[in-house]
């Protein structure tokens, strides 16, 4: 994919809450921005967002013969969907927000070459002939709480889970809610589909962690602050429900919040979760004392997990002061590497979904980092530095294979792929 840069300012409240040196390293990162990406694309939100996901899918441009030539021009885009929400602080009604983005399949096929601009102050040419994007709300559903996480499932994009601040896990069919906005829709939250709930009713502990089994449809797990672990089969307990709730078939109490937790990739009964105390805890459903298969207690707060889809028994785990480690979950009695390359706790750990030794991290001190971990002796690749506030959430689109969507508390989304002349090739 060509290059193609898209910035849009912070406002200005914005910038007057972040101190001068951060404010001077986001010029310098815009100014040098054309040498370090193939594509990078920023943007301001109303409410920062926790969390931020690409859907599967990928609209790419028409090839109808009978389209004239303007018309293709305005349709060479490629457009991907983004998973968002808001984190107000009950300042306004919460939501779930899916976005659209697009970009140019191929920049050079819309480049006139006669339209160029010299710009004296940057000293370099423009074309101003390329129309900007921006993002375009498709849907929005209210939402009681903030929404901690989201998390479609993956046989079933439509279907999303989200986490709030209530202790609520709550299921959504976006096709089941209007697309079209009303001037009253604001003043209250859409009804979920579902909402599940633990074995012993309500509870207000925070959750932060959940995710869906990649092998069996309709399988959830999840894990809140006061440290409940429970496991909801929606499709096999959906003509049980009452209310609209659905209890867990299977569930645990650890000593400590859980921050995340993840299904094997490719199993349906084995997950890992990591907690406040750093523990890291690996869990088989199926044995019916519900006691962990294994566990390591490390020295501080696990806050995020990754287990590679490629290599399934490598775990990557971020703890609270940004140390990364990895685990091989057949013995986890010591970790396999330690990588410190962050100043402030990580966020985010997820592994590139093509590239099996490629891993991504985010953490508070607002820097995305991206390595290859299968080089021992410098395994960083690059780092990304466009947030002003801490980074809360990232990921890797299924499409593009360097390009990273990220959200930080500067309100910022940033989506972003860094030029292929830093990257080593991988097969």
């Amino acid at each position: 994919m060509d290059s193609s840069k898209m910035d849009v300012d912070p406002p200005l409240e914005e910038l007057e809450a972040i101190d001068t040196k951060t404010q001077h390293r986001y010029r310098v990162f815009k100014k040098n921005s054309p040498f370090l990406y193939d594509y990078l694309f920023t943007s301001s939100l109303l409410w920062p967002s926790l969390t931020v996901l690409f859907f599967p899918d990928l609209e790419l441009p028409s090839n109808d013969a009978n389209t004239t030539n303007n018309a293709k021009n305005a349709l060479n885009f490629v457009t991907q969907r983004l998973l968002i929400g808001t984190f107000t602080t009950g300042q306004a009604i919460d939501a779930i927000a899916i976005d659209l983005f697009a970009y140019h399949n191929s920049l050079n096929q819309n480049i006139n070459i006669d339209q160029w601009n010299y710009n004296q102050e940057k000293q370099e040419f423009e074309l101003t002939t390329i129309p900007k994007t921006k993002l375009n709300r498709l849907q929005t559903i209210y939402h009681d709480g903030d929404v901690n996480k989201l998390a479609y499932m993956p046989q079933n994009p439509d279907v999303i889970a989200s986490v709030n601040n209530v202790g609520d896990l709550l299921i959504y069919n976006r096709t089941k809610h209007s697309t079209i906005k009303k001037a009253t829709d604001e003043l209250k939250a859409n009804v979920p589909e579902l909402r599940l709930v633990e074995q012993k009713g309500g509870s207000c502990a925070e959750i932060f962690a959940v995710d869906w089994n990649k092998q069996k449809e309709g399988l959830i797990v999840s894990g809140t602050m006061d440290g409940q672990l429970n496991v909801h089969d929606i499709r096999a307990d959906y003509d049980k429900r009452e209310s609209g709730c659905i209890k867990p078939f299977w569930n645990r109490n650890d000593p400590e919040g859980i921050n995340d937790v993840e299904w094997v990739p490719d199993h349906d009964s084995l997950f890992v979760s990591g907690d406040e105390s750093g523990r890291i805890a690996f869990t088989d459903i199926r044995l019916e004392n519900h006691s962990p298969i294994s566990v390591k207690k490390t020295g501080n707060a696990i806050n995020s997990i990754s287990i590679n889809p490629h290599e399934s028994f490598c775990l990557a785990t971020g703890d609270s002061n940004g140390v990364i480690d990895l685990w091989d979950l057949r013995n986890l009695n010591t970790n396999i590497r330690q990588i410190s390359r962050h100043t402030d706790s990580i966020t985010q750990l997820k592994w590139h979904p093509t590239f099996k030794s490629v891993l991504g991290s985010s953490s508070a001190d607002r820097l995305v980092k991206l390595y290859n971990v299968a080089n021992t002796t410098e395994s960083l690749l690059f780092t990304h530095e466009g947030h002003m506030l801490g980074v809360n959430d990232f990921d890797w689109s299924k499409h593009v294979d360097w390009m990273v969507a990220s959200v930080a508390d500067d309100n910022s989304v940033h989506i972003w792929q860094p030029a292929s002349h830093l990257l080593p090739t991988f097969g």
